[in-house]
């Protein structure tokens, strides 16, 4: 279990912690109502919130709640921003003692990594592999409605296993309360908190099974294995565990030699190239007539420059061309 932390709850209320705290909620906020709000006495903001989180009287307010739709629908619920200050602060001191426990294996929502890391480290496993000789099949599962059935009771366990700071502990109750399922998307904490519940099946994939040829991102996992038989094998260990250990199952999951490539992070991954989903390449099609047919150029630039910026990552030049999108 290594290390635990106890005089953390001094750290997340510090002055300096809460001013940087609210320099990231600001990122990305500064047109918002609240931020402006919270901008007009921005120090004897932070002197309440503080006040507040010391005496122990500090509980969050409701979220606003709004559905999207692409590529799935889903819930998103969006705190106040004093809220997310107080979210960021907790983060700052609880992240990194995390972030030193996860496994290299796990992508998302973390420095310096992301979907096109992950795709390209899944692509370098598959050179490996035949590289060694092997002809490698791949498990490709993910997990059936990963955030809404988290177990609160397990997460809080596993926030355990490294904090005993009981301050800092009663802080998280406010944000993710211990009994029942689920995590509100769209919450800092809750970013945290999937990430260190994934933890718990990279570490069965690690140290139980003996695997290391694997990537996570968030709820989508792809094991590159030896043989058929062997992801077949490990697909059912692995439903079992997650069923029995963290309440999870699997929505999705296929097993299948290395020629027919890969659904993951976005890409379709092969050992010499990487192409955009096809789901990607419509939902994109599918944007831009929308953009065309309202006259919109502002909001169709917009969307190429990050979609551009996703595709660069794959063998997408012809594509582009037949788009006529090379730039946004």
């Amino acid at each position: 279990m290594g290390q635990k932390y106890k005089h953390l709850f001094d750290q997340i209320t510090d002055p300096d912690n809460l001013w940087e705290a609210y320099r990231k909620a600001s990122l990305g906020k500064r047109l918002t109502i609240g931020y402006l709000l919270f901008k007009q006495d921005e120090a004897a903001n932070l002197a309440w919130l503080r006040q507040r989180l010391v005496a122990g009287t500090y509980r969050p307010s409701e979220p606003r709640t709004f559905m999207v739709y692409e590529p799935k629908p889903r819930e998103i619920s969006a705190l106040p921003f004093v809220d997310r200050v107080a979210q960021h602060a907790f983060c700052n001191v609880v992240e990194p003692i995390f972030e030193r426990l996860f496994l290299p294996q796990s992508y998302a929502c973390r420095t310096g990594r992301g979907t096109h890391a992950a795709a390209a480290a899944v692509q370098a496993m598959l050179r490996r592999a035949i590289a060694d000789g092997s002809q490698p099949w791949m498990l490709k599962t993910d997990f059936s409605r990963y955030f809404a059935s988290v177990r609160r009771d397990v997460l809080h366990q596993e926030f355990a296993r490294k904090i005993s700071c009981p301050r800092t502990l009663d802080l998280l109750h406010r944000f993710v309360p211990a009994d029942g399922c689920g995590l509100p998307i769209g919450n800092l904490t809750s970013q945290l908190s999937a990430n260190i519940y994934g933890h718990i099946f990279d570490r069965w994939l690690v140290h139980t099974v003996g695997l290391t040829r694997f990537a996570r991102y968030m709820d989508d996992v792809v094991v590159v294995g030896r043989s058929q038989e062997a992801m077949a094998l490990l697909q059912m260990q692995a439903a079992a565990f997650a069923r029995q250990h963290m309440g999870l199952r699997f929505s999705h999951w296929s097993v299948l030699p290395w020629q027919a490539g890969v659904n993951f992070c976005g890409y379709r991954i092969w050992p010499t190239h990487k192409l955009l989903r096809k789901s990607s390449v419509t939902r994109a099609k599918r944007k831009l007539r929308r953009f065309d047919a309202a006259g919109d150029t502002e909001g169709r630039r917009k969307f190429l420059a990050a979609w551009l910026g996703h595709a660069q990552w794959a063998d997408t030049h012809h594509l582009i061309q037949h788009l006529g999108v090379a730039h946004a």
